[in-house]
């Protein structure tokens, strides 16, 4: 009898590219940077990132300055020869310009942490990290500290008549007209039998005590009746008349309900 095994090997360009696609981020660029003033090749430089050269070239063209349009080899050439020369050459302040002002470095991110914890003014806070107000409530949602804009305005406020004003009064008059959806898989109810439960309510304060109602239900039926059943899964979405949903950033717009048995 006759067998055979077939081996999938990757190809160089696979293992180089396992972080294809993914956001740059400040660590990345900061080693691109350390790494051409050592003179290390491009390909080097792509294997330890796991990116393709292309990609680190193409990377690169955004750490000099828009005006000189470099691309490639000849944006390689350029950084190596300025970080050569120039050992303190600002690369962030040309990847920010490539962004019109919205590249985000940890410094950055850390004002903007500290500034929701104290509740700074977002003007205040935007103009700290030199963003518009628009693109600073951005990234306090990319970082998790805000959910909609909705949470943003109400903690921090923003410029009358701006644009993220008129974005908070539409959400503010979609929020109110809401209605929010909670749907529990496997859940129990007080005779143990399992099912799944969807329910409309008017707000979302409603819905949080229709969830805290079927939630003790769930775990006192498993205590009494000594059930072992995995977690039930929840989820409360609000949805407006033009609108997909809100919520879908919140935290607390899924969960868990495990059920503790008694001892």
């Amino acid at each position: 009898m006759t067998t055979s095994a077939t081996t999938d090997v990757a190809t160089p360009i696979r293992v180089l590219a396992r972080r294809s696609g993914e956001p740059w981020t400040d660590d990345e660029y900061a080693t691109v940077v350390t790494a051409l003033a050592t003179d290390a090749p491009v390909e080097q430089i792509a294997e330890e990132l796991q990116r393709t050269p292309g990609a680190v070239r193409g990377a690169l063209r955004l750490l000099t300055p828009p005006a000189l349009q470099l691309r490639g080899r000849a944006a390689e050439s350029w950084l190596r020869e300025q970080l050569n020369t120039t050992p303190s050459y600002d690369w962030r302040a040309a990847r920010r310009a490539h962004s019109n002002g919205t590249y985000w470095t940890p410094s950055a991110d850390a004002i903007l942490i500290e500034g929701w914890r104290r509740s700074t003014p977002l003007g205040e806070l935007a103009a700290t990290v030199g963003a518009t107000e628009l693109h600073t409530h951005r990234r306090l949602v990319q970082l998790r500290l805000s959910h909609s804009v909705l949470d943003t305005v109400d903690r921090l406020g923003c410029t009358p008549g701006g644009d993220l004003e008129a974005r908070y009064l539409v959400a503010r008059d979609e929020y109110r007209s809401a209605v929010w959806v909670l749907t529990v898989d496997d859940l129990l109810d007080q005779y143990g039998t399992v099912a799944d439960h969807i329910s409309v309510h008017s707000s979302r304060g409603a819905a949080a005590m229709a969830l805290e109602r079927l939630t003790a239900t769930h775990r006192t039926t498993a205590a009494t009746r000594h059930l072992t059943v995995p977690p039930a899964r929840w989820r409360l979405v609000g949805r407006g008349l033009d609108t997909a949903a809100y919520g879908l950033g919140h935290p607390d717009t899924t969960g868990k309900i495990p059920a503790h048995q008694a001892a």
